[in-house]
């Protein structure tokens, strides 16, 4: 639809008319392909480093034709600066305000949406932020809007570590030091002593000790009863709770200790007992679903808007207005550092907490993260959330967005 939803940086060209060869050092794919100039396009595919092959083809088309392309392509053709507005109101449980009514100001925002503008971010399709209870600031980039669902990809499994706190709260999921093959009766026949001392709370903190490659643990994705076999069939080689590794088909398995635990499955559990609480109609958790499971490490899109509303249960200890969506005592114990990452970032229940550049020291930030700048920060210690949403997976830009607010946000707060 126009819009510009990632990028690829080009870091080598290998041109022998009509042979084509680009080749993008960040992810070590290459495009190779043969150009037909007359016709104004590139029969091609896309190689991947792991050896798949993505038939692709390239048309030329004059960047006119796609309003999207640019940040802002208007303020671009023009020459206009930025000039910040209040957020729309609508009926969706926001207030809103300009940022002088939250110890904020308008300048502070204008010089980080101009750095959007201006691509110091790389890729970023939203940024809002939220203080005090109202909605500051949000603007939408590369042709999205506010009705637009966006992949939160990973952030996915943040809202996964929700169910699970609902769930526990309803006594359908007694105790996280419960083995992990208690929840598929189905898949006995692959347990062991061994999994045995896997349980529920080292899925929770990445720390399960499973055998898979470096390639598995980033690219395995899957759900459904033959993907949970498969995962369950895998064998633990460090104690559980060790060391913490970022496994993504780890994740999956909720869906299958959701389904067991609430007999109905993750999506329609989320529908009833946390999208309808925090007034959330629009979004989709379909991609890649099987036989029902939703695929829980990162296909659900919601609304930026409504990422903010689980921020929000993270700063206001699991309340949305007068509704206690999920205990205070959960979102303290999912949200707290529990092991180490293998960067500075520590890990809670699907939940990552750092600290951020602030004056001179820094600021503490609780978040859910998905590849590519999906974010949902919330920043307690300034009754602080900032959602943004972005297309940074494959440019080296991904943490861009962070940098952005130390240097153009932050600076304007004591």
């Amino acid at each position: 639809d126009g819009r510009k939803t990632r990028e690829l940086p080009i870091t080598s060209v290998s041109y022998k008319a009509p042979d084509l060869d680009l080749f993008m050092a960040a992810t070590g794919v290459h495009y190779r392909g043969r150009v037909d100039l007359a016709q104004g396009r590139i029969q091609g595919s896309v190689l991947a480093p792991n050896g798949g092959v993505t038939p692709m083809d390239l048309t030329w088309v004059d960047t006119v034709t796609l309003p999207g392309y640019l940040p802002r392509p208007a303020m671009a053709e023009s020459g206009a600066a930025y000039i910040y507005g209040v957020p729309a109101s609508l009926d969706d449980g926001w207030p809103v305000g300009a940022p002088e009514e939250v110890g904020l100001s308008s300048a502070a925002v204008e010089s980080l949406m101009a750095a959007v503008i201006a691509g110091k971010g790389g890729v970023i399709h939203s940024v809002l932020v939220v203080r005090h209870g109202k909605l500051v600031a949000e603007e939408y980039f590369h042709g999205y809007g506010r009705d637009d669902l966006h992949g939160v990809l990973s952030c996915t499994k943040s809202v996964g570590s929700l169910l699970v706190g609902i769930a526990h709260d309803q006594g359908l999921i007694k105790s996280l030091d419960a083995p992990l093959f208690d929840f598929f009766p189905g898949q006995a026949n692959l347990r062991t002593a061994d999994w045995d001392r896997v349980h529920l709370k080292h899925l929770l903190t990445m720390s399960m000790g499973l055998d898979w490659s470096n390639d598995e643990a980033e690219n395995v994705h899957g759900t459904g009863e033959a993907f949970f076999s498969r995962v369950l069939s895998r064998r633990p080689v460090l104690a559980p709770g060790e060391r913490w590794r970022y496994v993504n088909a780890d994740a999956d398995l909720l869906a299958g200790v959701l389904h067991h635990a609430t007999g109905v499955q993750a999506d329609a559990f989320a529908r009833e007992h946390l999208f309808a609480p925090l007034g959330i109609t629009a979004y989709d958790w379909s991609a890649m679903a099987v036989d029902g499971y939703p695929m829980m490490d990162g296909t659900l899109k919601l609304r930026p808007r409504d990422m903010a509303k689980l921020g929000a249960l993270v700063l206001n200890g699991g309340r949305w207005g007068e509704t206690q969506v999920v205990s205070k005592a959960w979102m303290q114990e999912s949200t707290r550092a529990r092991i180490q990452t293998d960067g500075p970032e520590e890990y809670g229940y699907l939940w990552w907490r750092a600290e951020l550049p602030f004056g001179d020291g820094t600021v503490p930030v609780i978040f859910a993260m998905g590849l590519g700048s999906q974010f949902i920060s919330v920043f307690p210690s300034l009754d602080m959330i900032v959602v943004m949403t972005g297309g940074n997976q494959d440019n080296g830009k991904h943490f861009a967005p962070g940098r952005l607010l130390a240097t153009h946000l932050f600076s304007s707060m004591s």
